[in-house]
């Protein structure tokens, strides 16, 4: 702990001590576990944070590459020529006609697989959340009358 031993802790006790006082020096010690405890939890605060933070992140690259995905089928369902198309997709706009296997690679999740997957990992997230203590709310307090 920062390379102070034993005798140093002890010199500077004695030395808070005389400075302070016998009365002040367990406020002072109150004190000083408040600031820790008050640290402490502001830390695992932001790493609850920086991690839902990371998750976000996360869920908003799957939707994105969804979403690109879904964009790429119908860009290929629509650049399709007319005797190709089913009667439907002719008379409809392309949207209503995607199919999610065609124009993709045989190796690659296709669309309906990839929401799927979102939709998953969203419910996951959710319970997690659900799961979790809900923070408390700041309820503004009543100032305490004299009796």
């Amino acid at each position: 702990m920062f390379g102070i031993g034993m005798p140093e802790l002890i010199l500077i006790a004695v030395v808070a001590l005389i400075v302070l006082g016998p009365n002040k020096l367990p406020d002072l010690a109150k004190s000083l576990g408040r600031a820790v405890r008050e640290f402490r939890k502001a830390t695992a605060e932001m790493k609850e944070t920086f991690r839902l933070d990371g998750e976000i992140e996360e869920a908003k690259k799957v939707m994105e590459e969804f979403h690109t995905e879904v964009n790429q089928v119908i860009r290929n369902e629509a650049l399709k020529p007319d005797d190709e198309r089913p009667e439907a997709a002719k008379a409809s706009p392309p949207v209503d006609a995607v199919s999610p296997s065609r124009g993709l690679a045989a190796e690659e999740p296709s669309a309906e697989q990839k929401l799927e997957e979102l939709k998953k990992a969203f419910q996951a997230w959710s319970a997690d959340r659900a799961d979790a203590p809900a923070p408390e709310a700041a309820a503004p307090s009543e100032p305490r009358r004299p009796e």
